[in-house]
């Protein structure tokens, strides 16, 4: 018996326009993580603690701090290309 495997949650942030949810990147999480247990060396101390994102609903490039990361639940919202989009609307 074959079991699809779906990911139950996931780190992310909130849209600053649109307050859609968008998926972290695995180092952004993987540096928050090690901030909220108190793992960083003195060297990454100095690193900047914000990155940048673009929104798969509104398009909208935003800056965000660590501190903004959460916890969802489901899984991450799957982008649609252009595309994709312009070829299902002429169908």
């Amino acid at each position: 018996m074959i079991q699809e495997i779906t990911q139950r949650h996931y780190w992310g942030v909130l849209c600053s326009r649109c307050k859609e949810r968008i998926p972290a990147p695995k180092r952004a999480v993987a540096l928050y993580e090690e901030i909220k247990h108190g793992e960083v060396s003195d060297g990454q101390e100095a690193k900047s603690r914000a990155f940048t994102l673009r929104c798969k609903v509104c398009d909208e490039e935003g800056v965000y701090g660590f501190k903004e990361i959460q916890e969802f639940e489901g899984p991450p919202r799957v982008r649609t290309s252009e595309r994709k989009r312009a070829a299902s609307n002429a169908s």
